[in-house]
C-alpha cells in the first residue's frame, strides 16, 4: 500500500484484522484474504509489545493478583478468570477462581461470532473494536495476566502514533481533567433533585465525551487511541509532534472553558496538556515515571483556572434574583423548575433544562452526536432532549432504529449495548454508563422514583422513612496505577486496569442492582467510584453487596480495597448537604486506615460491619492487634454488627425500646469514660485503661439489660447465641451502630 493511502484509520483497522485473523486461526476457521498493512510502524509496535507469532491463547489470571502496595500483604494466591463472552446486556460479573478453567466452551461462542463476521464487518473499525473487546477481555496471549484485547490495542495505539515517524524515540500523552464537577453537581438544593443530580452527572459524562471527541478529530487519530475517557478524566496516546499537539490541546482547551466561564460561571474548568514518552517506556515499568508527569502539569493547570480570563471575572456584573436550585444570581428571568407546577422553585435556565432531562433519561438507549449546522434532517416531530455542547450538539432517543436512521449524525453512542448487529455503520460507538434507576411508580409521572417515593417506601414496611446517600471509592488508586504493579507495569497492563474498574462500576453495578430490583438511583458511578441515593435500609444493602462483590471481583488482594461513607435525611433536606454529609463519613472510614465504611455516626472496618456467624477470632483479618490484647483462643457464635441485628430482627421485633435505649447509655459510658481518661493520658498505662474500659466497662450493664428483655425474646432457642454475643469483648464497640440500626428499623415514625 503506498504511503499517501496510509492514515491512522487504516492502520488501526490493518492491525485489529490481524487480532482477529489470529483468533481464527487458533479457531481453525476460514478468514477472508485481507490485504493486511506491513507498514513499519505496525512492525514497531509489534516489537515494543513482543507480539509473537507462537503465542498460545490461555485462560487470564486475574491482574489485580500482581498489585501489591508498601505496607501491605502480598496476595499469596494465583487467580484465573472464567473465558467468557460479554453478554449483549447485563453483563454479569466475572468472578475469578483458583481453578485453572476449561476454555472448550468459551472457543465454541468465538467461533459463532468470528464466523458470522462478513466481509464489511471486518473493513468497521467501530465494530471490530467492539468485537475484539468483547471476545478477548477474558483470555490471554503472550503474557498470561494481559487480557488479548488489552495486548492488540496497546498495539494499535502506538503504531497509530508512530504512523508518520515510525523510528521515533517518543511518542505522546495527552491527558486532561475537568474539575469542578463536584461543584456543579451537588450543590443543588429544591424539588426534584435527584432528577436533576442525576442530569447533571450525565451531561458531565458528555461533555467528557465530547472534549475526547474534538481531541480525536484535531488530532486524525481513530477511536481506538484512547486509553481513558470518562467521569472528568481522560488520557489519548498520539504522536511526539510537538508543536501540533500543544497548539491543538490549547485550542480546545480555551474552547471549553470560554464556555464554562459564560454559561457555568467558570464552576468548571478543563485542565489539558502534553507529555512525551519514549516508546520504549511503553513496554516496562518506567512507564510511571513519564505517566505521572501529565497529573502534575494538570495539577498546575487547576491552580490558575481562568488566568486568561481574569478581566471578565474581576468585570462587575449585575445581580439579579438568585435562582432557587443553584443559587446564581446572574440570570435575568427566572421560570418554574417543573412548568406544571405552579408552585415549583424558581430557576435559572440550566437548572430547568437539568430538571427536564432528569426526567427523560430513564429509556434512553442511544445519544447522536451531530454538528449544530447540519442536523436539518432530523425529525422535529418528535419529542427529542437535545444538549449543546461547543460545536455540536447531543440528541436523546428511547428508540435505537431512530437513532441509527439520522443520516446527518457524525457519531451515534449506543448506551451500554454489546450487540455487535447494532454496529453494522462504523459511527456507531458503545458509551458505558452506570445509570441504573427505579422508575418512578407515581400515576402520571415518568422517568426516576423520587425522594419522597423512597421515604414513603421505607414508612410501609415499618421503618423510619429516610433516603440514604452513598459515596465510595477505590483506596489509593493513584498508587495503584502509578505503584501497584511495580515491573509488570507497561501499557496493556495499565490499560486493562483501567478497563477493570471502568466495568465493575460503569457495567456490572447496574447489573446487581436490576438482580434485586433494588430502589435506588444511581447518581454518578465512574471508574473507581459511585454516588447512589435510595431507600435508606437497601442503600446499606447494596453498599455490603457492592463492598462483597469487589473484594471477589479483585481476588481479595489486600491492597486493592473501598470505603464509603452513607448518610441519611428526608426528602426535603437540602441534597448538597447529604452530599457533604456522605462524603464527611467516607472521609473519616478512609481515615481508619482504609478498608472502611462510615455509618450512623461510627466508622468500622467492612469485616466489622459485615461480621460473621460461627467463627474463631483468628480467622478475622483485620483485628490483629485486637487479638493480641483480648486472645485469640475465642469462639463466636456472631460477631459484628450485621449478624447481630440481623439475628435480632429474625427473633421478634418484639423487644423493648429500653433494650435500644440501654445498648445506647452503654456505649455513652464506654464514651465518656475513655474521653476522661484521655485527659489524664500516662504512657503505657493510659493504653491499658483506655482498653479495658473498650472492652469491659460493658459487662454489668448489658447483662442487665439482657435480663430484662421480654420472656418471647429471652426463651427464644435463638437467643442464647445472640446474649453471648454481645456479652463478648469482640463486639463490646459495635453496641451504638446496632442500636441505631435496630431503632430504624423498627420505627416508621
Amino acid at each position: 500500500m503506498e504511503n499517501k493511502e496510509v492514515t491512522s484509520h487504516s492502520i488501526a483497522l490493518s492491525v485489529l484484522q490481524e487480532g482477529i485473523k489470529k483468533l481464527a486461526q487458533w479457531l481453525e476457521l476460514d478468514f477472508p484474504s485481507l490485504p493486511l498493512m506491513q507498514h513499519q510502524a505496525i512492525i514497531r509496535a509489534k516489537e515494543v509489545m513482543s507480539w509473537q507469532n507462537e503465542s498460545e491463547f490461555k485462560p487470564l489470571n486475574l491482574l489485580f493478583d500482581s498489585i501489591h502496595l508498601q505496607g501491605y500483604k502480598r496476595q499469596e494466591n494465583v487467580h484465573y478468570l472464567p473465558p467468557s463472552i460479554i453478554k449483549n446486556e447485563s453483563p454479569i460479573l466475572e468472578l475469578p477462581a483458583l481453578e485453572i478453567p476449561d476454555i472448550s466452551n468459551f472457543k465454541k461462542q468465538v467461533k459463532e461470532i468470528i464466523g458470522n463476521l462478513n466481509e464489511e464487518d471486518l473493513n468497521n473499525l467501530s465494530l471490530l473494536n467492539l468485537c475484539l473487546e468483547k471476545i478477548g477481555s477474558y483470555v490471554s496471549y503472550g503474557d498470561n495476566d494481559i487480557a488479548y484485547s488489552d495486548f492488540v490495542k496497546s498495539i494499535v495505539m502506538i503504531a497509530v502514533s508512530l504512523k508518520n515517524n515510525p523510528s521515533a524515540d517518543s511518542i505522546g500523552l495527552i491527558g486532561g481533567d475537568l474539575s469542578g464537577i463536584q461543584k456543579f453537581i451537588y450543590t443543588i438544593s429544591a424539588d426534584g433533585a435527584l432528577k436533576s443530580l442525576r442530569a447533571r452527572s450525565f451531561f458531565l459524562e458528555l461533555v467528557t465525551t465530547e472534549i475526547t471527541q474534538q481531541l480525536l478529530t484535531e488530532l486524525n487519530l481513530p477511536l481506538t487511541n484512547v486509553i481513558y475517557a470518562g467521569g472528568g478524566n481522560l488520557y489519548i496516546l498520539t504522536n511526539n509532534n510537538h508543536e501540533e499537539n500543544k497548539r491543538i490541546t490549547n485550542i480546545i482547551k480555551a474552547r471549553f472553558n470560554d464556555w464554562f466561564s459564560k454559561s457555568y460561571q467558570g464552576k468548571m474548568f478543563l485542565a489539558l496538556d502534553y507529555v512525551t514518552l519514549p516508546v520504549d517506556s511503553l513496554s516496562n515499568d518506567k512507564l510511571s515515571e513519564y505517566w505521572q508527569k501529565i497529573p502534575k502539569k494538570l495539577g498546575k493547570q487547576k491552580q490558575q483556572k481562568f488566568s486568561n480570563q481574569i478581566r471578565d471575572f474581576l468585570t462587575p456584573q449585575p445581580s439579579y434574583e438568585s435562582c432557587q436550585v443553584c443559587h446564581r444570581d446572574d440570570q435575568l428571568k427566572l421560570k418554574p423548575l417543573n412548568p406544571h407546577d405552579a408552585y415549583s422553585s424558581s430557576a435559572c435556565w440550566v437548572c430547568r433544562t437539568m430538571f427536564d432531562l432528569g426526567s427523560r433519561l430513564f429509556k434512553i438507549k442511544a445519544i447522536v452526536r451531530a454538528k449544530r449546522a447540519k442536523n436539518k434532517g432530523f425529525d422535529r416531530t418528535e419529542r427529542v432532549n437535545k444538549i449543546v455542547l461547543p460545536g455540536y450538539e447531543y440528541y436523546l432517543y428511547e428508540n435505537i432504529n431512530k437513532a441509527l436512521s439520522l443520516v446527518n449524525a457524525e457519531t451515534i453512542f449506543l448506551i451500554n449495548n454489546w450487540d455487535l448487529s447494532n454496529y453494522k455503520n462504523e459511527k456507531i460507538e458503545p458509551i458505558l454508563l452506570g445509570n441504573y434507576g427505579k422508575k418512578t411508580e407515581l400515576e402520571n409521572e415518568s422517568g426516576f422514583m423520587s425522594a419522597g417515593e423512597m421515604v414513603k417506601i421505607a414508612e410501609n414496611s415499618g421503618k423510619i422513612g429516610r433516603v440514604a446517600y452513598l459515596r465510595m471509592d477505590v483506596d489509593n488508586l493513584g498508587k495503584i496505577f502509578a505503584q501497584g504493579l511495580g515491573e509488570k507495569l507497561n501499557l496493556p497492563r495499565l490499560a486493562s486496569l483501567s478497563r477493570q474498574m471502568t466495568y465493575f462500576f460503569k457495567v456490572y453495578l447496574n447489573t446487581l442492582a436490576t438482580e434485586k430490583n433494588y430502589n435506588l438511583l444511581f447518581i454518578y458511578a465512574g471508574g473507581d467510584d459511585l454516588f447512589i441515593s435510595g431507600v435508606w435500609n437497601e442503600v446499606i444493602d447494596f453498599a455490603f453487596e457492592i463492598y462483597q462483590s469487589f473484594r471477589k471481583y479483585t481476588g481479595y488482594n489486600p491492597s486493592v480495597t473501598l470505603s464509603a461513607g452513607i448518610s441519611f435525611a428526608g426528602a426535603k433536606y437540602p441534597l448538597y448537604q447529604s452530599a457533604n454529609e456522605s462524603g464527611e463519613a467516607e472521609e473519616k472510614a478512609k481515615g481508619n486506615g482504609r478498608d472502611s465504611l462510615g455509618l450512623f455516626g461510627e466508622v468500622f472496618k467492612w469485616e466489622e460491619w459485615l461480621g460473621k456467624k460461627d467463627i474463631h477470632v483468628n480467622q478475622l483479618e483485620r483485628l490483629d492487634n485486637l487479638r493480641e490484647y483480648l486472645g485469640g483462643d475465642v469462639y463466636l457464635s456472631l460477631f459484628g454488627v450485621k449478624p447481630i441485628v440481623d439475628s435480632l430482627q429474625k427473633i421478634n421485633n418484639s423487644y423493648s425500646r429500653n433494650f435500644i435505649q440501654n445498648l445506647l447509655a452503654t456505649a455513652k459510658i464506654q464514651e465518656q469514660k475513655i474521653k476522661e481518661a484521655q485527659k489524664r493520658k500516662t504512657g503505657l498505662i493510659y493504653k491499658e485503661e483506655i482498653d479495658d474500659l473498650k472492652y469491659f466497662l460493658h459487662l454489668p450493664k448489658i447483662a442487665y439489660t439482657l435480663t430484662r428483655l421480654p420472656n418471647e425474646v429471652i426463651n427464644h432457642p435463638q437467643f442464647e447465641p445472640i446474649k453471648t454475643s454481645l456479652k463478648s469483648p469482640y463486639n463490646s464497640r459495635y453496641y451504638r451502630a446496632i442500636a441505631i440500626w435496630l431503632e430504624l428499623l423498627n420505627r416508621s415514625s
